[in-house]
């Protein structure tokens, strides 16, 4: 029980780091963004900031997932689940997570080999290494594996009628 203990405390702490990090992004795609606008008003428009807003929003977008994730605020369908008893409810919300699992695990290694594959064309504007941009696909599927497994261990647990304390 220390370790699903243990697997959950570095499951909240990944989640305050990824909902910091997202929040960050997201103030600086409004500050570049707010720049833009000053600058195409008064001066000339900054060649950069499209592109550098877009790839913030695809960063904020991974990571932010996987908050989403770890907190079950993704839409799903619950009308079958709910109606289930307990004990019931508890293995499909694990074969749920499990499946998340495995389509995290593919988005991760699909997501590494896309990486491999474009990692060193560089971006139009900014001439910015593209890793940089594709590196957000398998940081954001390893973190939502992460949460998955350890949503599993939860409910695990809860079958089981025991607390990971």
């Amino acid at each position: 029980m220390a370790i699903v203990h243990g697997i959950r405390k570095v499951s909240d702490l990944l989640d305050r780091i990824m909902i910091a990090v997202a929040v960050v992004m997201l103030g600086a795609m409004v500050i570049i963004t707010g720049a833009q606008i000053i600058c195409r008003i008064f001066f000339t428009s900054l060649a950069w900031s499209e592109e550098a807003t877009r790839y913030l929003l695809i960063w904020s977008t991974m990571l932010g997932a996987g908050c989403v994730y770890k907190h079950s605020g993704h839409i799903s369908i619950t009308l079958l689940q709910d109606a289930m008893p307990k004990a019931v409810r508890e293995l499909m919300i694990i074969a749920v997570h499990l499946v998340c699992m495995v389509l995290f695990g593919v988005i991760f290694y699909n997501g590494v080999k896309y990486f491999g594959r474009q990692g060193n064309q560089l971006s139009a504007a900014m001439r910015l290494p593209m890793r940089y941009v594709y590196t957000c696909i398998p940081i954001g599927a390893a973190v939502m594996a992460f949460h998955a497994l350890s949503m599993t261990l939860d409910h695990l647990m809860a079958l089981f009628g025991k607390e990971a304390a």
